[in-house]
């Protein structure tokens, strides 16, 4: 019976930490090449062209970790993994978009994150 407690328990609290929404934040490049904003299930990306602000929004995958979590979109024939490593202590040498070509070429960029 305490086994079943147990498994329960384990079971509930497994499943609310993956359907858990994720903070809206904010995110670039180091040199701001590329910019987006996540938020729940999607990431709106941002580009600016001839000084007006385009954004295009994608549908994404989300794993929730025990302090942050993985996103992956696919935009334009490419992977892209926005990982986020701890949403209480964002920075640059932890938190990363990696971008996958078909070919399996990768490219990785740190990204500087805030929250909304």
């Amino acid at each position: 019976m305490r086994n079943l407690k147990l498994l329960t328990t384990l079971l509930a609290l497994v499943s609310t930490t993956a359907f858990a929404s994720v903070k809206p934040i904010t995110c670039e490049t180091n040199f701001g090449t590329r910019s987006f904003t996540v938020q729940d299930n999607s990431v709106a990306f941002h580009n600016v062209d001839e000084g007006r602000s385009i954004s295009s929004i994608e549908e994404s995958r989300t794993l929730t970790t025990h302090k942050g979590f993985r996103k992956i979109i696919y935009k334009d024939g490419n992977k892209h993994l926005i990982s986020i490593k701890d949403l209480n202590n964002l920075n640059s040498n932890d938190d990363f978009l990696a971008i996958s070509n078909s070919k399996g070429h990768k490219v990785t960029f740190p990204i500087q994150c805030s929250l909304i």
